[in-house]
């Protein structure tokens, strides 16, 4: 990652860094990173080895929230606990704290009022040392300071000034990074609502909007006094009921049901087991590798890939037999979903435009994508359909 330089310099009248050009000053609050109990876990564990390296006798990190307002006391190393209530929040607008956020400059003080105030003997007695408040940022924003505090006899400012600009930038990076891991699993969040809306609908809202035409007939049939219409409408509507019920039972057990912690070819052949008395097809599971063991995101994006092409071969395939074929070569994973139905559907629905693509073969692309993998449905009339799923992988070897 190319990342600008921010040049660390003391505050005027302080202790002396050697002399650097002027930075501009950066916009506060610009970045949206959220704080979390594992950012704060994370920066806890960069600041103590801040701390061990450059010999101080305690350190706090402070952000500014993406709203605004006081800095929030992210971890501290060293401080007692008699004054972490008073440091827990700081005015942004406080002592040397301010100072770096507002000139986007390290700041270096033997001592400071304010911080006095709040922190007594340990900023003040006989063992305290020089101060520092040194700024931090996320995206080129300015969102928060460290500070380091150091006893009498700490040597300052050649020992510890030619670190303070690789440890702010080690922390600089521990906060890019953070905004990126939140920013993806927001976007994971929205991918997984937009999915489940596309179940929804596909699942439930036609069958609804199909009730809902039936319901009209049926009204006028009875106004009409014609017995033979409404019962006919009636029936429509009791079958579209039942197929609109196990539409949902399948959309709950697809959404709530975990992967079985024994992994994902137990998992399947769980399913197997059920799947004739549920569907009328038969099901086999065919794992050609001895040992199928894969992170637990492909796992989980796996077996909902397989359960949503069971799913089609239920309601399209018009199929008495399906298997599922795991195997494993020196550079991928592959696992295959197989019918002997008629294979026509899912031809015409893959010669149509892209709008027309069904949801479920949508999500499967989606899923696959997610883990890195490639999806291909090979479907001929008569032939029946495969779904043939490939997942790269950086290690193993074949059986």
């Amino acid at each position: 990652m190319n990342r600008k330089q921010t040049p660390i310099r003391p505050a005027k009248g302080c202790l002396q860094a050697p002399a650097a050009p002027e930075a501009p000053a950066r916009a506060r609050g610009a970045c949206a990173l959220v704080a979390s109990a594992d950012l704060d876990a994370l920066l806890e564990r960069g600041l103590k080895a801040i701390v061990a390296l450059t010999g101080a006798r305690g350190g706090a990190i402070r952000l500014v929230p993406p709203s605004g307002g006081s800095l929030k006391l992210a971890c501290s190393v060293g401080l007692p606990p008699e004054i972490l209530a008073n440091e827990h929040l700081v005015d942004a607008d406080c002592g040397m704290c301010g100072a770096a956020l507002r000139t986007d400059d390290v700041q270096v003080h033997d001592a400071h009022i304010t911080c006095a105030r709040r922190m007594g003997v340990f900023a003040t007695g006989p063992e305290t040392g020089p101060m520092l408040a040194v700024p931090l940022h996320c995206r080129g924003s300015t969102i928060g300071v460290f500070n380091l505090f150091f006893g009498h006899s700490a040597r300052m400012p050649s020992d510890v000034m030619g670190l303070l600009g690789p440890v702010s930038e080690m922390l600089d990076l521990v906060l890019d990074n953070a905004l990126m891991e939140q920013e993806r699993l927001h976007s994971s969040l929205s991918a997984e609502r937009q999915m489940f809306a596309s179940e929804i609908h596909d699942s439930l809202a036609q069958g609804l909007a199909f009730m809902r035409m039936r319901m009209s007939l049926l009204q006028d049939a009875i106004r009409a006094g014609n017995g033979a219409q409404s019962l006919r409408y009636f029936r429509d509507i009791q079958d579209s009921l039942g197929e609109a019920h196990g539409a949902l039972r399948e959309l709950i057990t697809h959404f709530r049901q975990p992967l079985d912690r024994q992994g994902l070819l137990h998992a399947l052949e769980t399913t197997a087991r059920t799947f004739r008395d549920r569907t009328g097809v038969d099901l086999r599971i065919e794992s050609r590798t001895r040992d199928l063991k894969l992170p637990a995101e492909q796992e989980a994006q796996v077996y909902q890939i397989v359960r949503e092409a069971l799913a089609n071969v239920i309601k399209h395939a018009g199929a008495s037999n399906a298997r599922v074929v795991l195997e494993r070569t020196a550079k991928s994973v592959r696992v295959s979903v197989e019918d002997d139905g008629s294979g026509a559907r899912i031809e015409r629905r893959r010669a149509g435009a892209p709008g027309d693509e069904h949801y479920g073969l949508a999500i499967m692309r989606e899923r696959a994508r997610r883990i890195g993998g490639r999806l291909r449905i090979v479907s001929a009339p008569g032939k029946g359909t495969q779904v043939r799923l490939s997942i790269p992988q950086v290690t193993g070897t074949p059986d």
